[in-house]
Parts: structure tokens; sequence; C-alpha cells
């Protein structure tokens, strides 16, 4: 079963860019050119993820109604935005994801990426495999009973009782063996609903971390679904309470992820939260260990790796799905509700205030909490030395250029257009000379030249009277 969306635009060169993107990711598209037709079909069927091309206050509005429909309230939402646009603002109204135009190719599969993985585990949670299990059923008050298991999911299961006709209540203990295997599920559980032919179904209440991996793995094979790899991410700041990783891909705030953190020859599988996610950065994930135990031993890598930075090898990362009701919560709360829910760990107060700073005061507040070398794969590293203010790192030579190049600024719309020239480039970065209106480091600016237009970080600007005056050192934040 295909992967599905509905493609809300009326611009033809970002629509044939999105065709081909998503059809390499094997996406369904269908197309409405315009906001009314959209209402419509969003009033009436349910898509994966729904695109809309947020060019004015209508479609804006069509985001924001979509989460309150029937049908599309738990789709991915991508909205595709201005650069000036207040990105804080898409995420409010409902988005998940936000494309910047121009529409670039590969910064497209990046985000798509991340919403199709997503997509993929929401439809996982929510589909029940049509199956014939025995299980053994102990009630609260002692007595047991064979039962049949006719749907499971990872969240619960229906079955049909073989016993004497009446309600079950109460907390229920169960077993069953999963089909062609040697595993046995056991764990405990509440009905949710039965009828008077003998059906119920079960909510689980409580099933072990191997248990449930267990069923998923089942469930996923049983379904033939393809399987998304993990995201590799390097890791940019570590505290006890949490982490922010660098990635191309990162998955929207309420998003619950397994992490897989490894240095040296230790690792440990735990849990998280985003937290905060910037397309251009990364994402901040709040750790969520379940027991005493794992939140020791997950405290003791991040002090080795906190000591021994050298020795982090790298961080994976796969969605376990959008918390809907934490999502749609942290929305409404208040800027001191926000840092009471930080518990103290200043990183995570970083990832809850991070929102409303720019991007060159939050690296500089990140660089707090840093590793002294942070490792991972050198198209994933963000080639900051934030120890000298926004210094650029260049782990290749840069090739001198004399080439027009149109600076846009994306922060500072009036007066914030120029032509100027390249001073040098390489496939990271560039240099660029003879920029007369003001820009801080952490903006980002458009470049356009010879046709191409790409989205870069200022990483520093050179100061009035000096030899740099009127230069930027700019990080590409785009691959193609």
């Amino acid at each position: 079963m295909n992967l599905t969306s509905l493609l809300i635009c009326s611009d033809d060169r970002a629509l044939r860019v999105l065709r081909s993107v998503l059809g390499e990711l094997e996406i369904d598209v269908e197309h409405c050119a315009d906001d009314v037709s959209a209402a419509k079909e969003l009033a009436q069927r349910s898509f994966g993820a729904v695109i809309i091309d947020c060019k004015d206050e209508r479609s804006f509005g069509l985001l924001s109604s979509m989460r309150s429909g029937k049908h599309n309230s738990k789709s991915m939402a991508i909205a595709i935005i201005e650069a000036r646009t207040n990105l804080q603002a898409a995420f409010k109204l409902g988005a998940n994801f936000v494309v910047f135009k121009p529409i670039s190719t590969e910064k497209a599969k990046s985000s798509f990426r991340a919403a199709r993985a997503l997509m993929k585990r929401e439809r996982r949670r929510s589909v029940r495999l049509q199956v014939n299990i025995a299980a053994y059923f102990r009630f609260q008050n002692g007595e047991g009973e064979q039962v049949s298991i006719s749907s499971l999911s990872e969240g619960g299961m229906a079955v049909r009782f073989a016993g004497v006709p009446g309600k079950r209540s109460g907390p229920i203990a169960f077993s069953f063996a999963l089909p062609d295997t040697t595993t046995v599920i056991e764990a405990t559980g509440t009905i949710a609903w039965q009828d008077s032919r003998q059906h119920a179904g079960i909510q689980f209440a409580s099933l072990s971390d191997s248990s449930l991996q267990s069923l998923k793995e089942w469930l996923q094979l049983q379904s033939g679904e393809k399987h998304d790899p993990p995201i590799r991410c390097t890791l940019m700041g570590l505290s006890s309470g949490g982490c922010f990783l660098r990635t191309q891909s990162p998955f929207p705030p309420q998003t619950r992820v397994e992490m897989l953190l490894r240095a040296a020859d230790c690792s440990v599988k735990t849990q998280g939260r985003v937290q905060l996610m910037d397309p251009d950065l990364g994402m901040g994930i709040e750790f969520l260990a379940r027991t005493p135990e794992h939140q020791q031993r997950l405290q003791q890598l991040v002090q080795h790796m906190t000591a021994s930075p050298d020795t982090v090898s790298e961080v994976l990362v796969e969605p376990e799905g959008i918390d809907w009701d934490r999502a749609a919560s942290s929305s409404r709360m208040t800027t001191q509700e926000l840092k009471n829910e930080a518990n103290q760990d200043p990183l995570l107060e970083l990832f809850r205030t991070g929102a409303s700073l720019t991007k060159g005061q939050f690296l500089a507040e990140l660089e707090k909490h840093k590793l002294a070398a942070s490792a991972g794969p050198p198209d994933e590293a963000l080639d900051l030395n934030l120890s000298e203010p926004f210094a650029y790192q260049r782990r290749e030579p840069r090739i001198a250029v004399s080439l027009p190049v149109q600076v846009r600024s994306q922060e500072n719309q009036e007066a914030s257009i120029q032509t100027t020239h390249f001073i040098d480039v390489s496939h990271r970065g560039a240099r660029v000379g003879g920029v007369s209106f003001q820009l801080k480091a952490g903006e980002v600016v458009n470049l356009v030249s010879e046709g191409c237009d790409a989205r870069f970080l200022v990483i520093w600007v050179g100061e009035p009277g000096t030899s740099q005056e009127g230069q930027i050192g700019l990080q590409s934040l785009t691959t193609d």
C-alpha cells in the first residue's frame, strides 16, 4: 500500500520539482491547484501528507483548518514558505515540516525523507493485522481463559472469548506466542470495548521493551513494508537531559524517537522527544529514560562522551511517532510553563526558548554545551568553531573566483538586495566581498548566480576598518 499525499500548489516549477522528489520517494501525489478544491478533498479523504504552498492568508488558513478536520488531523503537514516567512508561525499553525522557496531538490528530499519515515511509522501504529493466534488470559479474580486473537497491533488487539458469555472487567494478564517465532509476549492490558458476541478490544497497559521491539519487528515483517534506515546525525551539544543533533532531515517537535548513541566500545539505546527543530541546523532532543537502570547507563555514557569526545562515533535516530496531544497542548503553553518543564537543565531550557532567538544567538548558546570535538559523517558536520566568533573551519581548499552574485537578506528585507562578487568558494561555503548593507553572524541569506539560487548561513562578518570589511563568510545550507 503506497503512501499518499495531497499537493496544493499552483507554481509550475515547484510542482515539477516536488512531483519528481515525491515520485523518487515512492509517495503518490494528488494535485490541487487551488485552495477551494483542496478544502473539499481534505473534508472527504485522508492523506498521509498534505503539502501546501502557503502563498497567502487563505493558504495558511487551510493549513490551520486541516488540523481541526476529521480526516487529516494527524497527517504530516508540509508548508512551502518564502524565506522571509516566520518559521515558528508556520509551526504554530500546524506545519510539521517546512520547505523554503525557491525549492532546492536536495533539501526537499531531505525534508521528505524524514516526513516519509514518520508517515510509515504512523501508519504501522494504526493498522491492525488480521491474525488467528491462541492466547491465555488471567483476570483480576484469578480465573483464567483461553481466547483467540483476531487482530493485532502495537497498541492492542481484538479477541474472541470462548468461555461463558458475560462482561469481563478489570486488568488482564495475558500471554501468547508470535507465529513462526520462539517469542512469547507476556503483558497486561485493559478491556477497551466488548459486545454481546463475545468480542472485545484489549488495550496494552504494560509491555516490556524487549516484547514491544519483538512485536514491532514481527508486525513489520508480516506487513511486508520496507523499513527506512535510521538517520545518521552529528552530536553538536550534550547534557545529562538531552542533546542537539546536526542533520539535514530533522523531525518535528513532539516526535518520539529511538536513539542509538555510540562512543568507542560503549553504546546505549534510548528514547527521546524532539523539543526543537530547525530545518537548517537540526533538532534538540530530550532524553526519556524509562527505568532507573536505563537512566544510570545513559548517564554513564553521557559522562564518557563529555570526558572523551574523540570517542564519539555516531548517533542513529528513528521516529516512533508524533505525540499529537502533547503537540497541540505545547503550542498553548506559556513561557513560564515551558521554563518549568526544562527541569533546571540549561540545554533543555535552550531548546524551549530557542525559537525566539536568532540563529547566531542560538549557536552562541549551543556553544556552551558542545563537545570539544564533535564526530560524525563529513557531509553532516556543521563546520563551526564557535570558540572564535563564528569562525569557519575549512575542511577543503577554497577556489578563488571572480563571479557576479546577488545577495538577498532574509531577515532584513528593506535595502537588502545587492549585486556583488565571490572571492572564493568550496563545496561547503563561500566568501563574498563588496557587501554594503548590514548583516550579522547567524543570519540566513540567498545567493543567486548564473541561474542558481541557494541558501547560506552567515558565519562571520568582516569588521569595519579591517582588510575584511565588506566581506562575509558563508556556510552552505543546501547540498546541490
